[in-house]
This record gives C-alpha cells, structure tokens and sequence, in this order.
C-alpha cells in the first residue's frame, strides 16, 4: 500500500528511504544557486524570499527564470509590486513586455487575484510582493501553483510561520559583491549560507563619462543661454511665474549601480 502511494505520487517519501535529489527543476541562470540547489528552482509550487528590505537584488536573481518561462507561456505576473517595474530592466533581461501583467490591487484582493492567476494556466511564472503569509494563505497558493505547473515567487520582508506549506523559502540580505543566501527550507539536504556573486549592472567608467557627458550637456546649454540673452534687446520683466526652472525632458534620470535591482523608474 504505502509502495504504491510513493509510487504514485512524487512528492512523498520515506526517511528510511536514502534520498533522491529532484529531477525536475528550473535552471536559475546563476551557477552558483544552481548547484547548491542541486539543478535549480523547483518546477513548481511557491518560492518565498525573505528580505530585510526591497531592492537587495531580488528581481534581478528571479529575472532570468521568468525569462525562461515565458517563452512557453501567455503572460508573466508582477503582483502589488513596492515601486514601478522598470520596463527596461525587464528587456534587458529578455522579457517581452507585451506578456507581462502588473497588478496593483488593494491588499485584501491581492491573493485572490494571484491564485485565480495561477489557476488560469496562462502564466507559468509569477511574482508576489507583500506581508508574510498564514498558513492557509500559502497552502491555497501552494496548490494553486503546483496543479497548473506555475512557480510563484512570494518576495517578503516580514519573517513567516515556520511550518510555512511552500516549496522553498530563502533568506537574503545585501552584500559588497552581491547577496548572501541562507537556505531557510527545502526538499533535501540542508545547505550552508553561501554568497552569491552578481555583476555590476553599470561599471565605474559607464559613470564616470554618464556624469562628463550630463557636464557637458549643462555647460553646452549655459553658454547657449547666455549668447541669447546677450542678443536680446527687449528689457521685459519676467513675472514669478516666468522663472525658469529645468524641465521634465532635460532632467538626467541615471540608471541604478550594481546590485541593487532595478525595479523602480
């Protein structure tokens, strides 16, 4: 009875039982975080990143995964992210922005709205940023996303229930050359906490000509300003509202260095 349970179903073992690592996973596009998962992700179920804030680097470690994905799937979720998902920063990871879907429900919608995302089979991804989760919480998410193949990313800065129903949960927090990992819970032999290297999204010399390039800009349109005034003859007098202040286009948006995700505009 209990051979043909396990037999059946994949997901249950026995301790007496050496242990299998999983055949089944998705690659992360990180070397590193592969091996120490032995092959990646897990096909399915939710993934929960514990946080001590946003924007230590946590899209850009589940980027390339929903890249992945989405070339066999519809559309991709991003669910009450804390800022604006930067466009950009998702073509630069090779995600058509055409099959992407950003929610921004209220908190009490939020949930719902994932797990009837997942249970659509449109989206074989998704990412959900909020509070930690009950019990009950995750284990209707859990089987939302197994049942349909889909691999949910719960990203949170608050420490859940233990016993949490998930398929993995990692612990991460910021460091000088990227982010450092405490694998908190998964199916299979413990890991010790490793650091994770990431590459610098923009090097010192991609910031030092961006700033000599805005100098110059600034200084090429003060002279310009000045040669008008200069020329022109008219003594009007300009009223408060008048005073000239820098534009929206004219102002220099620099992109955001290193590790730290990009995620807002």
């Amino acid at each position: 009875m209990l051979d043909n349970l396990l037999a059946l179903h994949s997901g249950l073992w026995t301790a007496n039982r050496l242990y299998q690592p999983q055949t089944h996973c998705r690659p992360s596009g990180f070397a590193l975080l592969d091996e120490k998962l032995e092959g990646g992700w897990p096909e399915s179920g939710v993934v929960e990143l514990q946080l001590t804030c946003f924007g230590v680097g946590e899209l850009r470690l589940v980027l390339p995964t929903i890249a992945t994905a989405l070339k066999d799937s519809e559309l991709t979720l991003f669910a009450c992210p804390p800022g604006d998902v930067n466009p950009v920063a998702l073509c630069q990871a090779g995600i058509d922005l055409d099959k992407v879907v950003v929610l921004a429900p209220s908190a009490d919608a939020s949930l719902w709205c994932v797990e009837q995302a997942l249970k659509s089979g449109c989206c074989r991804t998704a990412v959900l940023w909020g509070d930690a989760l009950s019990v009950t919480q995750a284990r209707r998410l859990q089987l939302a996303a197994t049942e349909n193949d889909c691999l949910l990313f719960m990203i949170t800065h608050k420490k859940s229930v233990q016993g949490l129903p998930v398929s993995c949960r990692l612990a991460l927090t910021p460091s000088d050359s990227g982010i450092a990992i405490n694998v908190v819970k998964r199916r299979g032999l413990p890991v010790q906490p490793f650091t994770l290297t990431m590459p610098a999204m923009y090097t010192e010399h991609h910031w030092s000509s961006k700033a000599h390039s805005i100098t110059k800009s600034k200084a090429t349109k003060s002279k310009t300003s000045e040669s008008k005034t200069s020329e022109s003859k008219t003594t009007e007098k300009k009223t408060p509202s008048q005073v000239v202040g820098s534009p929206l286009s004219e102002q220099q948006h620099l992109p955001v260095p290193n590790n730290v995700v990009s995620l807002f505009r």
